[in-house]
């Protein structure tokens, strides 16, 4: 499912049963496995990676680079690998 203005950039793959939120941002060479609900107005960095199942709440940034492998919280910055949270939105 891939709401309202959701942009999937070049590259990106969203496997079986992902929800895309309006307004979400994918970006270019993202890999979000099976399961993956991405929140509204969230945006994930280039090359981001997600684990099957997980879920970034809303508006949250997901670093260029980063692999999440637990749930992200609404309204965050997480970077890194794994992602780690770094500050509020």
């Amino acid at each position: 499912v891939v709401g309202d203005l959701a942009i999937l950039n070049t590259r990106s793959s969203v496997d079986h049963d992902g929800v895309i939120g309006s307004a979400a941002h994918i970006g270019p060479g993202c890999a979000l496995a099976g399961g993956v609900t991405v929140g509204e107005e969230a945006f994930l960095g280039v090359g981001v990676s997600v684990t099957p199942g997980r879920t970034i709440g809303a508006g949250a940034v997901i670093g260029a680079g980063a692999a999440v492998v637990r749930d992200v919280p609404p309204r965050v910055v997480a970077i890194g690998v794994p992602a780690r949270i770094v500050r509020s939105v």
